[in-house]
């Protein structure tokens, strides 16, 4: 730490082109060998194979859960109204305990009680 006044090297960048080279164009390329050309043309055949059959799974997956809710919608509105007519039917299976009501359904039959004498009201004289 004594030293601060001086000015030393502590790194040397070396560069990795020649200086010969220096101020020429970028160096040429090597072709690549056979073997891992192949390789890579085998590599990139598969990936495309794969995405593709991939994309088609999803697609087909999709339609599929779309006509499915399709159905599911048409369950739902089925389960309403057959809800709703139950709740219709219950009532009525309800108004069955009803003496008033009974009594009201057997006179529209025609039934009476004893010693009653029924006045048809609805012929014209």
């Amino acid at each position: 730490m004594a030293d601060r006044g001086k000015t030393a090297k502590v790194v040397e960048i070396h560069s990795s082109i020649p200086p010969s080279g220096r101020g020429q164009g970028p160096p040429e390329k090597k072709p690549l060998p056979s073997n891992l050309r192949r390789r890579r043309r085998i590599w990139l055949i598969c990936m495309v194979a794969f995405s593709i059959w991939g994309i088609t799974e999803w697609w087909s997956q999709e339609q599929a859960l779309e006509a499915r809710q399709v159905a599911l919608e048409e369950q739902k509105k089925h389960v309403a109204t057959l809800t709703l007519k139950h709740k219709h039917l219950k009532e009525k299976r309800n108004r069955l305990y009803n003496e008033e009501y009974l009594t009201e359904l057997a006179r529209k039959m025609g039934y009476r009680f004893a010693g009653e004498e029924v006045y048809d009201t609805t012929s014209p004289r």
